[in-house]
């Protein structure tokens, strides 16, 4: 058995990442609970728990590698265990090693489990933290439970907003009698900030015993938390002619400095694309939003690409020179330089004239995660493409690597993305601070929320499922046990019921938003989430048994 700190793994591999984050965390001084992660179901555990005296109990729990990835993004594990005394470990571990086995196999996933076997820590006041929230450096987004951790996770919480000095505004701040929280819970995120570089997720208990908090669990958020509430009725979205639009989807939330370079490469693009033989006149068809949601006016979006006079001339002409020139920027690339704004744009324009030129090939292949957002590093790994992608990709595929070298500079800068593009290059960074501030209270909403004027709107999965409907009108915390084949049916999905999408058979709203935490986790789960028109909503009730369509747009009832 080896040790690194409090967690002990039975014999040496390679740890899953949030159990190696939990080492260095502890590494860096925050209270962990002493665990042992299992590489087998017959593992010894016998040494790690005579270290404890007899009363303590214990938790066993998923510890899958396969959990890290954004196609299971929710946090908690896919297993755990209540806590249990200590005659009970070793058929826990069996019960655990089993289950993990048949959750691995549901997915097509040839993998060995692992497990983690953990000391309880008992608790009444429990919840996971999400640092930072959004691109808002100096805030954090708490989900948190008087019944402990496991409520949590299992989706019956209630939320909010955690400021990282004491002065900050609080639009969703702690109750009065969690105030002692407050100070606790923003302790733990610049901690958190000041050991890893890149935005977390950690699931934490208050120990009232110790009187301090206890850190369960540290990973990788593997997307950023968006807007917490629907948009009040007294907060209107812009004019008709603002739309959420597919470029609004690829770009997803942006920061406003990453929107203020958006707008200055598209400015600089403007002469290339005019060369082609496009108007481009004006930059004038983007809208941006508190929230980080970026609204479109495609009648402008389409005159800026309208062909001016002479314009299939110039493009036939044309087209064979900017495809030599996008061709040597590929040649020249180099990975290992600085980030220079000006090769950016030359790939940006590259990019562009490509895809207008090849008709939008290779669009379907989707961008990583917050791909164009500066306060989100990308991985190595997720810019990379096949050798056969198309040109447009190719290039595309520069330009982030490109982009992520800015990015790079901003690791530890985050409050930097509240300067716009000219502040940042002129290092005037003194209204950054004040910026996010006052935006704050405005973007806890979700700006890029659909209100169906039509029956039917899909923004996830297009598949067919069968199920009983739970209907919840109110706004709540607890979730009553669910019927099986479950249907939910909600005004709006709430983010503190995020953990109840991979039980459910489909979610069927009256206002939506395809860029909401739960939306993208119905997408990683295949579960069909729709916008129904609010005749519709109504006749859906709950114990009602129907068919949700969402390749047809249809729902049929089947048994009321």
């Amino acid at each position: 058995m080896t040790k690194q700190g409090s967690i002990c793994v039975a014999s040496l591999t390679e740890l899953p990442a949030k159990y190696q984050r939990l080492v260095e965390a502890a590494q860096a001084g925050l209270h962990v609970p002493k665990t042992l992660l299992l590489t087998e179901p017959s593992s010894e555990v016998e040494d790690f728990l005579n270290d404890f005296p007899e009363s303590t109990q214990f938790i066993v729990r998923s510890a899958n590698k396969t959990e890290d990835g954004t196609g299971h993004s929710l946090a908690g594990h896919f297993w755990s265990s209540a806590a249990v005394p200590r005659e009970q470990v070793r058929t826990t571990i069996q019960m655990a090693w089993s289950e993990n086995q048949r959750l691995l196999t549901s997915l097509g996933l040839e993998q060995t489990p692992l497990l983690m076997l953990q000391e309880y820590i008992q608790h009444q006041l429990g919840g996971v933290l999400f640092t930072p929230w959004s691109f808002f450096s100096n805030y954090a987004y708490v989900e948190y439970s008087s019944a402990g951790v496991q409520q949590v996770v299992a989706g019956q919480a209630k939320f909010a907003l955690i400021g990282l000095e004491a002065t900050q505004p609080k639009p969703l701040a702690l109750p009065n009698e969690l105030g002692f929280l407050e100070t606790a819970l923003s302790e733990l995120a610049k901690q958190l900030a000041a050991i890893f570089d890149f935005p977390i997720d950690c699931e934490w208990a208050y120990s009232s015993l110790e009187q301090r908090l206890i850190v369960l669990q540290v990973r990788a958020q593997t997307h950023a938390i968006g807007p917490l509430l629907a948009l009040p009725e007294n907060l209107k979205l812009p004019a008709r002619e603002w739309e959420f639009t597919a470029l609004s989807e690829s770009l997803g939330k942006l920061s406003p400095l990453s929107f203020s370079l958006l707008t200055q490469l598209y400015s600089d693009a403007r002469f290339d694309l005019q060369r082609l033989g496009l108007k481009a006149q004006q930059v004038d068809f983007l809208a941006y939003q508190v929230d980080g949601s970026v609204l479109v006016d495609s009648k402008r979006e389409q005159q800026f690409y309208t062909p001016s006079l002479l314009g299939g001339f110039w493009r036939g002409f044309r087209a064979a020179g900017f495809k030599t020139q996008a061709e040597e920027l590929l040649v020249d690339f180099k990975i290992d330089t600085a980030f220079d704004y000006q090769q950016l744009s030359s790939y940006f324009n590259a990019w562009l004239i490509q895809t207008i030129l090849q008709a939008g090939q290779g669009r379907e292949l989707a961008a990583p995660i917050h791909a164009y957002e500066l306060s989100w590093l990308n991985s190595v790994e997720s810019l990379t493409i096949a050798a056969t992608a198309p040109l447009n990709l190719k290039l595309r595929q520069v330009f982030l690597i490109e982009l992520n070298k800015l990015k790079k500079q901003l690791v530890k800068k985050r409050a930097l993305v509240f300067c716009n593009w000219v502040e940042y290059q002129a290092q005037d960074f003194s209204q950054a601070l004040s910026r996010q501030y006052q935006s704050v209270g405005l973007a806890i909403y979700d700006y890029a929320l659909k209100t169906n004027h039509s029956e039917f709107q899909s923004l996830a999965s297009p598949a067919v499922v069968k199920g009983t409907i739970f209907k919840v009108v109110a706004a709540r915390s607890q979730v009553p046990v669910l019927p099986e084949d479950c249907i939910w049916v909600s005004p709006y999905f709430d983010n503190r019921w995020v953990q109840q999408i991979p039980k459910l058979k489909g979610i069927i709203v009256l206002q939506g938003s395809r860029l909401a935490h739960s939306t993208l986790v119905a997408r990683e789960y295949g579960i069909p989430y729709v916008i129904v028109s609010s005749a519709l909503f109504a006749e859906l009730n709950s114990g009602q048994m129907i068919e949700l369509d969402a390749t047809q747009g249809k729902i049929r009832l089947l048994k009321v």
